[in-house]
């Protein structure tokens, strides 16, 4: 037994699911007339080739071409039978035509209750007439009047698609989609004839003229075009570069020709995903169309096309980057965001544009080219404030810090080793900054001493410890560095007073007994002048407000936030200064 076919629902399904508009019978008619006047050919007939559309009254159309028509048998085999096609059928002529899969006509029915075709095969002088309707139900039968060798379909709108049978629509359908092709189309209506051909693709201009072709159609005008060309996959094209940012999670839309017809305007993947800047317009001769004719199947061949068309960008890239580093510097600078996400995901893309990423440095804003020009050593940050922290000291003490606080710059530092020799990348610990500094003396400490351990008194309940060194710039009295997992445990020390006893206890047990309690530190620059003086002064008195005041200070220049108790710490320790001072000055006045 045979499975049945109900015709109807197909055509729903077509109209639904395979086709994503209508519109595409215009081109499946196209791509029916030009195969047929390439099968022509093929024979040794001398024509004139051409295809004509006609615009009628009442919502009409028809579609005429001079090429081979179809024979009663030929009808029967390949208009009656869904899925058969005379193009891939026949497979050694199969690279000459656009069409493969024989479900193309019943696009027809999307928009039209009857289908008739007239045609006259090259082979067969008679003169045939087929109705077919989206019932199921087809009429062959002969006429007698004589016509030319080729094929005219006739439609007839459906209610609600009169739209597409109008001329500027049916205009506008046949340039989208055929205007590229090198068979003469004409469009007709009344005696007003219409031309729809084009003389040069995009992708035959040359750069002045692409670029002025992208300007109009897009109303933008691209930073660059790039040639494409793959000739496994008979692939000729152009990429214009966007002058504007976009997301990775914009839509991709590139222009694809199948043998100079449109399948697609808005194909997504002919172009590899981290191509994101670019927008491609491209014909093949050789990749296999998918049923709808909208994309390609996804085989051996449109990967290895895909990955040849991302070489051709890859090489024009470097090759700009030497010729017009100008222009490639602001391709960077206006898709940089995106660029940087890309990098971290794709190997290539990251050797390629990692030496022209710009990234916050403890010298300033430098290009990596110029980061591993001048440090055979690079210290990344995890965070924000942990840059802030020692931005400015490490620069005395030469060392190099890249800011991996912004969104993926960490993992583009950490990486730069498998593309550059001789460099080391390190992740900076900030609580162990300190001990690059310079250590004090025997003496010193032994004169410090006394002064720390009550820092650390008074800053125990703070989570901070207190040490002194000499370091580089003179005028920063002392440094504050902290990381998340001090932060952390204070949040969890927060919570265990305000949570109920159950959480309270479970809190305690991941404070206490999974953590060894880390602390904050507070180092004391031996070099600034003002933490001498007050390390010398011996008072009790001033030790407190003038570690409360190095403290707030630390934190007030580290960006911190800072509590009710730390401001009112400041706010006191200030008064305190200032009294003295006042009290001072109105001594010797006396």
């Amino acid at each position: 037994m045979n499975f049945q076919v109900n015709l109807q629902g197909i055509i729903e399904l077509l109209s639904n699911h395979l086709y994503s508009d209508p519109g595409v019978f215009v081109r499946e008619l196209l791509q029916n007339g030009v195969d047929a006047v390439t099968a022509r050919k093929r024979l040794g007939h001398a024509f004139e080739e051409a295809v004509k559309v006609e615009v009628f009254s009442s919502n009409t159309l028809s579609f005429s071409d001079n090429g081979c028509g179809l024979t009663e048998s030929e009808i029967e085999l390949f208009l009656a039978r869904i899925g058969s096609s005379t193009k891939r059928d026949n497979q050694d002529s199969s690279d000459d035509f656009i069409g493969q899969f024989g479900v193309g006509l019943l696009a027809c029915f999307v928009v039209s209750e009857e289908i008739v075709l007239i045609t006259r095969s090259a082979l067969d002088s008679d003169p045939l007439e087929w109705r077919g309707k989206p019932d199921g139900t087809y009429t062959i039968k002969k006429i007698k009047r004589q016509v030319p060798i080729g094929s005219t379909v006739f439609l007839k709108a459906k209610p609600g698609y009169e739209e597409y049978f109008e001329f500027y629509r049916v205009s506008e359908l046949l340039e989208k989609y055929g205007q590229y092709l090198p068979t003469p189309i004409v469009l007709i209506e009344d005696k007003y004839e219409r031309k729809i051909n084009v003389p040069n693709p995009p992708w035959r201009l040359d750069k002045q003229e692409a670029l002025a072709f992208v300007e109009e159609a897009t109303y933008s005008k691209p930073m660059d075009i790039i040639p494409l060309t793959s000739d496994i996959g008979g692939v000729t094209g152009i990429a214009h570069i966007l002058p504007y940012a976009v997301s990775l999670q914009d839509e991709k839309k590139h222009r694809v020709y199948l043998k100079n017809m449109l399948l697609s305007d808005k194909m997504n993947n002919i172009l590899p995903a981290w191509a994101f800047f670019v927008n491609g317009i491209i014909n093949t001769e050789s990749l296999r169309p998918t049923a709808s004719r909208e994309a390609f199947q996804e085989n051996d061949l449109f990967f290895a096309v895909r990955d040849e068309l991302g070489q051709c960008i890859k090489r024009y890239l470097i090759e700009l980057s030497e010729s017009h580093p100008e222009l490639f510097r602001k391709i960077v600078l206006v898709h940089y965001a995106s660029i940087k996400t890309m990098a971290v995901e794709d190997e290539e893309f990251y050797a390629l544009f990692i030496h022209h990423l710009s990234f916050e440095t403890s010298f300033g804003d430098m290009k990596m080219a110029d980061i591993l020009r001048s440090h055979s050593s690079i210290l990344v940050t995890a965070s924000l404030d942990e840059f802030r922290q020692v931005a400015r000291v490490a620069k005395y003490q030469n060392l190099m810090v890249v800011n991996g606080g912004y969104v993926n710059d960490l993992n583009l530092v950490r990486n730069v080793t498998e593309v550059a020799d001789n460099v080391s990348v390190g992740i900076l610990n900030v609580l162990e900054f300190a001990d690059r500094f310079e250590e004090l003396g025997s003496e010193e400490k032994r004169d410090v001493q006394p002064f720390l351990e009550h820092s650390d008194r008074l800053l125990e309940s703070y989570d901070c410890r207190s040490l002194a060194r000499w370091f580089e710039p003179a005028d920063i009295p002392v440094l504050y560095n902290t990381n998340q997992e001090v932060s952390f445990f204070k949040l969890m020390e927060t919570s265990e007073k305000e949570a109920d006893p159950l959480f309270e206890d479970v809190i305690h047990v991941i404070k206490n007994e999974m953590y060894e309690k880390p602390y904050a530190q507070l180092c004391y620059n031996f070099n600034n002048p003002m933490v001498r003086k007050a390390i010398d002064s011996r008072n009790p008195q001033l030790w407190k407000a003038s570690i409360e005041l190095f403290y707030t200070q630390a934190l007030l220049l580290g960006n911190h936030p800072m509590g009710q108790t730390e401001m009112r710490m400041m706010n006191e320790s200030l008064l305190q200064f200032m009294n003295r001072g006042l009290d001072a000055t109105a001594e010797v006045d006396q």
